[in-house]
């Protein structure tokens, strides 16, 4: 099958988590057509930022005539757009009337209640599946007119989140006892605090922490100390949860996540996963033997300083989680053969 890929494909391909799933896609033996969605989002450079926020102007036109072009070119038997924001109803239509290729769109992200787009919105209704990991989502998609949805628990990308091979220069960087990858947002603080006061070697990476801080007013944070630096992809991030004795699921505040692509990736690198107990949580994996959970500020620092003075028993824990992620189906390839299934039966 061909299949023309609409996405973030950045060059770095661990920058986004659309890259894992192009790659899979390839993977299962299919041929992909790509369309880079980040070389119209930085067009017109300074003003660039503007087009984005409003998702109106000749970057959003460019892209969805260079959409429209590429499907008449390469006539695709599929259409995959990731994170579609800024592609239109009539860019759907279009597709529709060259040869009726199957439409597909996915996101990892809360698509209708945090990242806002009228594009998005109102195309809805013009795709054959409409894949979400956002279970509070699946009422909306269905009153704005989309015809089949699909949710999927998050995935792991194979061929980053894994088990590497440490130098000791790379152990030096990233040792600690309890790490958290992910950005700054209001109310993280609540149970990353604990752990620093608790006496606990806690390494934060991430964007946004010292621009928060100072934002908030919280210049002198105790959590100061514990920032390791910027965001990380990649090996980076792998060797950052791997030298870690535990990882952090935490999720957002913002809206009502019950998992994350971290409470998968975390697991996948052969780390415990310590994270917020949610029934999607339990539902990935089982508590006491492939995770842990928590569900108070008291229950984290407790079970973080049992699994520290338990070295044997965290490490077959983490063993565990690998084993569950690999075994269940949890890749991103298994998550793509599952969406590309389900949508020929669809369309």
């Amino acid at each position: 099958m061909k299949v023309l890929f609409v996405g973030q494909i950045h060059p770095r391909g661990w920058v986004s988590t659309t890259w894992g799933r192009m790659q899979a896609v390839r993977a299962l033996g299919h041929e992909v057509v790509t369309v880079d969605v980040c070389p119209f989002a930085q067009w017109g450079g300074r003003p660039a930022a503007v087009f984005q926020r409003l998702k109106w102007g000749p970057p959003i036109w460019r892209l969805n005539r260079e959409v429209v072009a590429r499907a008449r070119e390469s006539r695709p038997d599929a259409v995959w757009i990731d994170k579609g924001e800024w592609i239109t109803g009539r860019t759907l239509r279009e597709l529709a009337a060259q040869g009726h290729p199957i439409r597909i769109h996915y996101t990892p992200d809360p698509a209708l209640t945090f990242h806002q787009s009228r594009h998005f919105r109102s195309s809805l209704r013009f795709y054959d599946l409409v894949v979400t990991t956002k279970a509070y989502e699946l009422d909306l998609y269905r009153e704005l007119g989309a015809r089949n949805v699909l949710f999927q628990h998050p995935s792991f990308e194979a061929a980053v989140h894994r088990p590497e091979e440490a130098t000791e220069e790379e152990r030096e960087r990233y040792r600690c006892d309890v790490v958290f990858v992910g950005t700054y947002a209001p109310g993280r603080e609540r149970y990353l605090l604990p752990l620093a006061e608790a006496g606990i070697d806690l390494a934060i990476w991430g964007n946004g922490w010292h621009r928060g801080f100072r934002r908030r007013g919280l210049r002198d944070l105790r959590l100061q100390k514990h920032l390791r630096g910027q965001g990380l992809g990649g090996r980076d991030y792998a060797l950052a949860l791997g030298c870690a004795c535990i990882g952090l699921g935490l999720l957002s505040p913002l809206v009502p996540d019950r998992s994350t692509t971290r409470s998968l990736e975390i697991p996948a690198c052969s780390t415990l996963l310590l994270a917020e107990r949610t029934e999607e949580h339990q539902a990935l994996f089982e508590e006491g033997r492939e995770a842990e959970f928590f569900a108070s500020e008291e229950e984290l620092v407790e079970k973080a300083r049992y699994y520290l003075g338990h070295d044997e028993e965290r490490r077959r824990l983490a063993a565990a989680g690998r084993a569950r992620c690999l075994e269940s189906g949890y890749s991103s390839t298994d998550r793509v053969r599952e969406i590309l299934h389900h949508a020929a039966e669809v369309h």
